[in-house]
C-alpha cells in the first residue's frame, strides 16, 4: 500500500487513510509541492537522510523536524542567512560560525546553511543541524547537534535535485573531499567546534583547500586556455515505472470477535522522542511488538533519542484502525507532475510535460 503522493511544483497532493493527519507525512508531501526532490542518505539510498524530512523519517507519528541544508537553501526561506563560497582557490581558507534552523531567530549575524561552489551542478551544502528541547528540529531523527555535509546530484541546489548526505561532522572531526570540482585539489571541512550550551548555540567550521599542485616539470609552453563551457543541463529522463510495492506502514491491531462480556485493558505504546499523553497514545498507539515487545517505559527504539511511551487503554471499546486500502486512486490533477507513492525504492516515476515544458517526477 501507499500513503500519499504530491504533485512536484504544484497545489495537489493526496493521502490515503489515517495518513492526512500524520505531520511527518504532510510535511514530506507539501516539499514536493513546494519543488523539493528526496534526501538519500550516507547508504546512497533515496529516502535515507533522517536528518531531513524530505528523507521520509516519520511516515507515522509527529514531525518536528526541518530540512537538510540543501533543501533549506533552495526554498529561499532563509535569503538572509545563506551564503556560498569557493573553496576552488588554490590556498583557499575560511572559518564560519553556523546556527541552525532551530534557532533561527536568535541567528545574529551567522548564516544557517553554506553552499560550496563546485563549478558544475552538484555543489556542496553545509549546516549545523541544532536540535533543541523546544525548537521545531526538536524531533530531528539523526545527527542531532552535528554539522552536515550534503550534496546534491545537480541544478546547483536551486531547483528539483535529488541530494545526499555525505557527513555529520562531531566537534573536532573533519570530512574531505578529493578531486573538488575536478580540480586534483582536496577539500577539507573542519567542525572546529560546537557548543550547545548558549542561545543560540553555534557551530564554528573551517574550510580550507590545502592541495599543492603537482611539479612543474622542465620549461613547456603555457597549454591552451580552455574556452568556458556551460555545465550540461540536466534533463529529466523517464526511468520504468515499477510495479507497485508495499511501503512501510503501521500495523494494526486485528479487530476482536463481538462479545458480551467486559474486555479487558491493554497496553499499547508508541515511538517517539517526547513524551505524549495517554489519550493519544491510546488513539495512535500500537500494541507490543517491534522494538516496543516489553512493557518497559523508556527502552530505546529508534535513532534520534526515541524511546517507547506505553498506557493502559480500554479493549476494544472505540472501532479498530482503519487498514489503508491497496489499490491508489489515480487522480488527474489540472497541473503539475506526480510524485510517486511510498515504496518505489527510490525509483522516479518518469516525466511529464506541464504546459509544454519538462517537468520532473519525485518518488514518494
Amino acid at each position: 500500500g501507499w500513503a500519499a503522493y504530491a504533485y512536484v511544483n504544484s497545489w495537489n497532493s493526496v493521502y490515503q487513510g489515517v495518513y492526512y493527519k500524520r505531520p511527518g507525512v504532510l510535511i514530506h508531501e507539501l516539499g514536493h509541492n513546494f519543488g523539493l526532490a528526496h534526501s538519500g542518505g550516507l547508504d546512497g539510498q533515496t529516502y535515507t537522510d533522517h536528518t531531513c524530512s524530505m528523507g521520509n523519517p516519520h511516515y507515522s507519528d509527529d514531525a518536528f523536524q526541518c530540512f537538510n541544508p540543501a533543501k533549506n537553501f533552495q526554498l529561499n526561506w532563509y535569503n538572509d542567512a545563506k551564503i556560498t563560497e569557493d573553496p576552488r582557490i588554490q590556498g583557499y581558507s575560511n572559518t564560519l560560525t553556523l546556527v541552525g534552523i532551530d534557532e533561527y531567530p536568535d541567528r545574529g549575524d551567522s548564516p544557517v546553511t553554506v553552499r560550496l561552489e563546485t563549478g558544475g551542478g552538484a555543489d556542496y551544502f553545509v549546516g549545523f543541524n541544532r536540535a533543541s528541547a523546544t525548537g521545531p528540529n526538536r524531533l530531528n531523527d539523526e545527527g542531532d547537534n552535528q554539522v552536515t555535509i550534503v550534496q546534491v546530484n545537480g541544478n546547483n541546489g536551486e531547483s528539483y535535485s535529488q541530494s545526499f548526505l555525505k557527513a555529520k561532522l562531531s566537534q573536532g572531526q573533519s570530512y574531505a573531499i578529493t578531486n573538488y570540482g575536478g580540480t586534483t585539489q582536496t577539500v577539507t571541512i573542519t567542525a572546529t567546534s560546537i557548543d550547545i550550551s548558549t542561545t543560540p548555540g553555534t557551530a564554528v567550521v573551517r574550510i580550507t583547500n590545502g592541495s599543492t599542485p603537482s611539479p612543474t616539470n622542465a620549461p613547456t609552453n603555457p597549454p591552451p586556455t580552455n574556452a568556458p563551457t556551460n555545465p550540461p543541463t540536466n534533463v529529466p529522463t523517464s526511468p520504468p515505472t515499477p510495479a507497485p510495492t508495499n511501503a512501510p506502514v503501521p500495523t494494526f491491531p486485528p479487530s476482536p470477535a463481538p462479545t458480551r462480556a467486559p474486555v479487558a485493558d491493554v497496553s499499547k505504546y508508541v515511538c517517539t522522542k517526547w513524551q505524549p499523553a495517554d489519550p493519544t497514545i491510546c488513539a495512535e498507539g500500537s500494541l507490543a511488538g517491534g522494538s516496543c515487545t516489553i512493557e518497559n517505559l523508556g527502552s530505546s527504539c529508534g535513532n534520534g533519542g526515541k524511546v517507547c511511551w506505553w498506557a493502559s487503554c480500554p479493549g476494544g471499546d472505540g472501532p479498530p484502525s482503519p487498514s489503508p486500502p491497496t489499490t491508489p486512486p489515480p487522480p488527474s490533477p489540472p497541473t503539475g507532475c506526480p510524485a510517486c507513492a511510498y515504496g518505489d525504492n527510490g525509483v522516479c516515476c518518469g516525466t511529464c510535460v506541464d504546459s509544454g515544458k519538462p517537468s520532473g517526477r519525485g518518488c514518494f
